[in-house]
């Protein structure tokens, strides 16, 4: 009778250890659905290693303990056209997603401020990193964000620097005269002055556009010109230098954000910056890769002179001090944000051809 009580014991405590180790395995298999929404394609590189990487980046960093996973939902270009992800995300129609920061300069302006100092830099790496380091460390960026319900997980950007693509080719600041060009907004303020009229539009619709004759030429840049096509349209690729720009911005549903747990906000904070350096880094490559599908194409590649270059920068209004002036009356800190930004970029050592800040 003993035998068979102790045989008994030691299954039971063989079950026992067995609900143990499955209720830990069901502990480790926790899904969290997380609906990734973009106006955009995986056609475009900042979805496609959004999708390559950090999608299964933050999973093997959650992996590491096997306490979560997340359970991706693509909606890349089905849920909401560009321009849509920011309200989508803060009502929750997403749980997080890449912004387009030069659409919404009426609510986040202070994170545009790449896009007010042209002829600056095209280390994009560096303007991406300087961002993020402004947005970490001026409340006020951070704050501009949350109040749409918005959690901001960091800046990057996919635009190496600024171009102009035309019908017919530019080879003066004088041939702007008369011209269509469209563009995303703010970036058409860096024609301001050549006498050229700016369409307001989106990535998708360049091609549409100066092909049916609404436009003449577009700023764009060249990482996204073989996909799109850009050249067979807009043979006449200016190579201008115009910069770099900071041009999205990663963010959460700030209430499904801090609903989490803290181990998921960690891993998806972790691994936001280095999609960052990521998406820098093969734009710069991809930037070299454009050029050649415009030759592919049947393009052209001009080279902007350094006085052509110098000359349109010194041609501008000063649009960065306006800008800061703007937030400044505000109530937002434009100036100091500016001066940072600028500083910044001083201490980088960057082909600065107008000291935005200093007129």
């Amino acid at each position: 009778m003993r035998d068979i009580s102790r045989r008994m014991a030691t299954t039971a405590a063989m079950l026992a250890g067995t609900a143990v180790l499955l209720i830990q395995g069901a502990q480790a298999q926790e899904k969290i659905n997380v609906t990734v929404l973009s106006g955009y394609t995986d056609r475009t590189a900042w979805i496609r290693h959004l999708k390559d990487f950090w999608m299964p980046e933050v999973n093997k960093r959650l992996a590491e303990t096997g306490n979560y996973e997340l359970n991706y939902l693509e909606a890349f270009g089905t849920v909401v056209q560009p321009r849509g992800e920011f309200d989508a995300i803060g009502n929750g129609i997403g749980n997080i997603g890449l912004v387009v920061t030069a659409f919404h300069t009426d609510k986040v302006p202070l994170s545009s401020v790449s896009y007010v100092t042209p002829f600056v830099t095209v280390d994009l790496a560096l303007t991406s990193e300087v961002n993020d380091a402004l947005t970490f460390s001026i409340p006020e960026m951070k704050q501009g964000w949350e109040k749409f319900n918005l959690e901001f997980l960091g800046h990057m950007g996919a635009i190496k620097s600024y171009n102009v693509l035309s019908k017919e080719p530019i080879e003066s600041l004088e041939d702007f005269e008369g011209i269509k060009v469209s563009g995303a907004g703010l970036n058409l303020r860096w024609l301001e002055g050549l006498g050229s009229t700016g369409v307001p539009t989106a990535l998708p619709k360049f091609y549409q556009e100066v092909n049916s004759g609404v436009s003449d030429a577009l700023v764009g840049w060249a990482d996204v010109v073989g996909a799109f096509k850009l050249c067979e349209v807009a043979p006449h690729f200016l190579s201008a230098d115009m910069g770099s720009v900071s041009n999205f911005a990663l963010v959460a549903n700030k209430s499904w954000f801090d609903g989490l747990p803290s181990e998921v906000q960690d891993a998806i904070r972790d691994v936001t910056p280095q999609y960052r350096d990521l998406l820098a880094e093969v734009t710069t490559e991809g930037d070299a890769k454009g050029r050649q599908a415009c030759v592919d194409q049947g393009g052209t590649i001009h080279e902007i002179s350094a006085e052509m270059r110098q000359d349109w920068a010194d041609s501008l209004p000063n649009i960065a001090k306006e800008w800061a002036a703007a937030a400044d009356a505000n109530g937002l800190p434009g100036t100091d944000v500016l001066a940072a930004y600028m500083e910044m970029m001083r201490e980088a050592d960057q082909p600065i051809a107008r000291q935005w800040d200093r007129e």
